[in-house]
């Protein structure tokens, strides 16, 4: 298991390099139950957190990953950066062409790096008709209730329930 703290020390010292100015007071916390969402930073009061997921901290995920999650929740912290608009994304470019990350508004879930065996396995699964993409979920949601009232993402064929 990754220390969260040290890396996040270093992310903090590449922005600090590139006179970025983040917020000072941030706690930084793990996620246990996050798959999906790799971070997230919200703001209590006059103090942010940001949490992290705890697949970015096993030693199989890339560190890369982890990096670009921590950079990416940092500058949500910085003045005008709850939006991944603007100054924000502004700030990502200026990261990724001085350290060479791959900071994103979303990461796509094929753009995660996560390791095959710590993701959960779906328990539904819905079908592309027209390109077979297959969207696999863990809960009943609409989207496997109702597959007919949905699209595909990518070629805005019909969807059928498989699984």
């Amino acid at each position: 298991m990754r220390d969260l703290l040290k890396y996040a020390a270093e992310c903090m010292a590449s922005l600090d390099r590139l006179g970025i100015r983040y917020a000072k007071d941030v706690r930084f916390t793990v996620n246990a139950r996050a798959t999906s969402r790799l971070g997230l930073c919200r703001k209590k009061g006059s103090q942010y957190e940001i949490e992290i997921s705890h697949l970015l901290l096993d030693e199989r995920t890339p560190e890369e990953s982890l990096k670009n999650t921590l950079c990416h929740e940092l500058l949500h912290t910085c003045y005008g950066c709850m939006k991944h608009t603007g100054r924000w994304k502004a700030y990502a470019e200026r990261v990724n062409a001085a350290y060479g990350l791959n900071i994103k508004r979303a990461a796509a879930a094929g753009d995660r790096e996560i390791p095959e065996e710590l993701l959960p396995k779906a328990n539904y699964l819905v079908r592309c008709e027209s390109c077979c993409t297959e969207y696999g979920r863990q809960k009943l949601s609409p989207l496997i209730q109702h597959p007919e009232r949905y699209r595909c993402g990518k070629c805005k064929g019909k969807l059928t329930r498989i699984k």
